[in-house]
């Protein structure tokens, strides 16, 4: 398949449909962009990173086993998102590391949210203070508002693609963010420094 030469088609795209028609390099590109991120985001699920990379190993065998029945997604990496939430918690049931593969009812987690170790490096206290605070309210939130906060500021994801992670209808996404906001709305300097502490981090 000739892949259309143009700049609405991404380079993940590109890979993916290279993918399908068997090249392993693309395969490869694919593992290497997005191990890392996928074994983290697993790892806010089940805190047990040797499970929690077998799991994100099988997603790309099974991609990779299925290629040629697969469907281009909008977004290659919501997808992968998705399939590594749905392997972990799958799996996690299975093994008897979770108790409930409903995602609803998973317990907070005050460690959900947790921010790059480059946080060591700025230096300016007001920064600093700002980040804690961060985390202390991050901290009081359920996990599904965290889990949507984190697709949206960290993964810089739409909210199309979070209600296609999360397996919920895109308002449910809006409310979900509504809600973890009203604990901010009387801490503006907070809501600032939760975006731009996270650009710091992945841009």
């Amino acid at each position: 398949m000739k892949i259309p030469d143009n700049q609405f088609v991404n380079s993940d795209t590109q890979l993916w449909i290279q993918l399908k028609s068997g090249s392993e390099l693309a395969l490869g590109k694919l593992v290497k962009k997005y191990f890392n991120p996928l074994q983290n985001y697993g790892y806010k699920f089940v805190r047990d990173e040797a499970f929690v990379k077998d799991c994100v190993q099988e997603v790309f065998i099974e991609v990779w086993q299925r290629r040629d029945r697969l469907t281009t997604p909008d977004s290659v990496r919501a997808y992968l998102l998705s399939s590594v939430r749905k392997k972990v918690m799958r799996e996690g049931v299975r093994q008897q590391i979770v108790k409930d593969d409903t995602p609803l009812n998973l317990e907070n987690d005050g460690h959900f949210i947790e921010f790059s170790h480059e946080s060591s490096l700025i230096e300016e206290e007001d920064m600093a203070y700002l980040t804690q605070r961060v985390g202390r309210l991050l901290a009081q939130l359920p996990k599904r508002q965290k889990e949507a906060i984190y697709l949206q500021f960290y993964q810089n994801l739409e909210r199309e693609e979070i209600a296609q992670i999360m397996d919920i209808h895109p308002q449910s996404v809006s409310n979900l963010l509504q809600m973890a906001f009203k604990l901010f709305r009387d801490n503006w300097q907070v809501i600032y420094a939760l975006v731009g502490i996270l650009k710091i981090f992945v841009f």
